[in-house]
């Protein structure tokens, strides 16, 4: 093996000498590479190669030289290591708005320890901010990209008109977005087919005898917004039912605002389709309120289950989250871009309606 000219294969010199950093106190400082080299006497270039593992270093060196980087608890800088092989990192930027709201908040948790477990197998970090709405996206897209903080850029809670799509095509942003329509070939999309899960509520509602149903969804903007209502209003239109829409911002206390109304207004529904349980669940206690019994005065569904469902009082009929396997398909989705693999539309399915004690047929 060819050893390096400044790779003397001396014994190293202790980090105890003049040479050390001063790592505590008064005018402390972060050890650098030119540190722990003069501690270790070998040059830059060698304390590079031992710590990156590539040839032309004895493994005495090697040893000393991680041994001394050690001592001073010095690690390889992450910009410079990016500016040599890329950035290795997914970015995820959500609205305060959503997240702020509890269920789905809850459910953006699991949906990102999903994706970050896939992410995982590559050695990938999700790199994730919280901003106030989605003019503040699109500009941190651009300082993200611009400074090479990531690989892919993750997209949820897409909007029927949403500037973050145009910002990814413009700045050419390799993408893979959650739960749009048609986003054209240009990035990755991953779908959850919540169409065809409200359909099949509806159909159940009206198996029930239900001909005036209510729905109390997120902004009315959201992608899953319209295609949930969307087959809510293909299964009831089929049998001749009627939906009332009452879209709000997300949060529990905006849900049972818009029940409230719904339930006391001239003709209120026999039942009512809820976005997420914290909707459902701040139902229940409306429905309470108004002298309403659960279901034999009216019936609530949940979108989406979690155990708050199933220990409510009564527990709430549900269809089961898909936030897990959403997260699994999206980081599979992250890593067959990253490896120039065809653009994936990845579709998933939503599973059976759990049926509780939130629903019945319809009394009046």
């Amino acid at each position: 093996m060819v050893t390096p000219a400044h790779d003397t294969g001396k014994e190293a010199v202790s980090p105890t000498t003049g040479a050390q950093p001063v790592l505590g106190g008064p005018g402390a400082r972060r050890p650098t590479i030119t540190d722990v080299a003069k501690a270790a006497g070998v040059s830059i270039a060698v304390v590079s190669y031992a710590l990156n593992g590539r040839p032309g270093v004895s493994a005495a060196t090697r040893e000393r030289v991680l041994r001394v980087a050690d001592e001073f608890g010095w690690r390889p800088s992450a910009a410079a290591r990016s500016m040599r092989s890329g950035p290795r990192a997914v970015g995820l930027v959500v609205d305060r708005a959503l997240t702020g709201a509890v269920g789905y908040g809850a459910h953006v948790l699991e949906f990102v320890v999903a994706l970050q477990d896939v992410l995982a197998t590559r050695g990938l970090a999700l790199v994730l901010q919280v901003v106030d709405d989605l003019p503040a996206a699109v500009a941190l897209y651009g300082e993200w990209w611009a400074e090479r903080r990531f690989d892919v850029m993750v997209v949820t809670d897409v909007r029927t008109e949403d500037p973050r799509l145009d910002a990814l095509r413009r700045l050419r942003i390799p993408a893979v977005v959650v739960g749009a329509g048609d986003v054209g070939g240009e990035v990755a999309n991953v779908r959850v087919e919540d169409e065809l899960a409200a359909e099949r509520v509806g159909r159940y509602l009206m198996e029930l005898g239900h001909r005036h149903v209510g729905t109390v969804t997120g902004p009315a903007s959201l992608h899953r917004t319209r295609s949930r209502t969307a087959g809510l209003e293909r299964a009831l239109d089929a049998g001749g039912a009627t939906l009332v829409h009452e879209p709000t911002g997300g949060s529990p206390e905006e849900a049972a605002a818009a029940c409230r109304r719904l339930l006391t207004g001239d003709r209120p529904p026999s039942a009512v389709v809820f976005d997420t349980d914290h909707m459902a669940v701040a139902a229940l206690d409306v429905a309470r309120r108004t002298g309403l019994a659960v279901p034999w005065d009216v019936s609530i569904v949940a979108m989406s289950d979690s155990p708050l469902c199933r220990l409510a009082t009564p527990s709430i009929t549900a269809l089961p989250s898909v936030q897990t396997d959403l997260g699994t398909a999206v980081g599979e989705a992250v890593l067959a871009v990253l490896d120039s693999q065809p653009l994936p539309v990845r579709h998933i399915e939503v599973g059976g309606l759990a049926v509780r004690g939130s629903t019945g047929p319809r009394s009046r």
